[in-house]
């Protein structure tokens, strides 16, 4: 079996693939020229992060390809006007990082119940000032996007005594559900796929159905929010506070507003880099590798229409 892996030499789980799949032939490369010959006769293709155009580049070599898998669990940069036409099968790494989403989507909901910013700032300046503190329990998380990341943030906002609502199925994406979630939580929590359907999903019109007190937290995808009409939410105090790991450009330009506001929680698309985030992927990825071989069914497999 021939693997081609589109990455740097320099990529740290590459040393862990060598290691587990000593049967199989790999090829790892980020530069076009140096990929088209082994791509021609490759039998499956391991994208990692930021190889999505290098795909597309090698689309008319990669005649024997059956399977495409991505470390990523967001797949809305694939190339699906070439794949929704092809046989090849395509899996992500959905799921892998959904406890330490769940774990950031709750320490947001705590930064702004307990004022943590007050707090660091008044230790910050020597100042004793107590003052009024609000509880998670009783309050109600609103989830849309309700598949494992969903679920990790649910269960830990239930274990805290929240009331939870949530919406799952794209289909459901623009009916009165999203717009019920929207005005009844006080906590709204984005982790739905960035697909067409899902692009700014978050609008002018649903920010301003937002409760006053209302605290967006998105670790989904930038897009899926209107940025302008959050900012201008966030500037005018409509909503009481947004905490974001996603943007719609990154790195967040130096000239964003968003870096000057008060009431946001700003994470560098971070909040799921764990230490061990790079093994577990690999070990989800040589799994699915040792089905593949055995020509088993293959896990996590990609909707090409849907997008996710």
């Amino acid at each position: 079996m021939r693997l081609v892996v589109l990455a740097p030499e320099a990529f740290a789980p590459l040393a862990r693939l060598r290691s587990e799949a000593q049967d199989v032939e790999i090829i790892v490369g980020d530069e076009i020229g140096a990929l088209r010959e082994a791509a021609e006769s490759a039998d499956a293709i391991l994208a990692t992060p930021h190889s999505a155009s290098l795909l597309v580049d090698l689309w008319r070599d990669i005649r024997h390809v059956r399977w495409i898998h991505t470390l990523l669990a967001g797949v809305e940069n694939l190339p699906y006007d070439l794949l929704r036409t092809s046989e090849v099968v395509v899996t992500n790494s959905r799921g892998l990082y959904a406890d330490a989403l769940g774990e950031f989507a709750i320490a947001a909901m705590l930064w702004f119940a307990k004022d943590l910013r007050r707090l660091a700032q008044n230790q910050s300046e020597r100042r004793w000032e107590p003052f009024l503190v609000e509880r998670l329990e009783g309050e109600t998380a609103g989830i849309i996007g309700y598949g494992g990341i969903g679920q990790a943030v649910g269960r830990r906002a239930e274990a805290l005594g929240m009331r939870v609502v949530s919406v799952r199925k794209r289909g459901e994406m623009h009916d009165p559900t999203v717009d019920d979630v929207i005005r009844e939580a006080r906590y709204i929590v984005l982790s739905t796929p960035l697909t067409p359907a899902t692009y700014r999903l978050i609008d002018a019109k649903r920010i301003a159905a937002m409760r006053s007190d209302a605290v967006l937290i998105n670790v989904s995808r930038g897009a899926v929010v209107d940025e302008a009409a959050l900012i201008d939410a966030l500037r005018t105090r409509k909503i009481r506070g947004a905490a974001l790991d996603v943007f719609e450009t990154e790195p967040l330009p130096h000239e964003s507003p968003l870096w000057t506001l008060d009431n946001i929680l700003i994470s560098p698309h971070s909040a799921d880099h764990t230490a061990d985030a790079h093994d577990r992927a690999m070990d989800f990825f040589l799994e699915n590798l040792r089905r593949f071989q055995r020509g088993e069914a293959l896990e996590n497999v990609v909707d090409k229409v849907e997008r996710y």
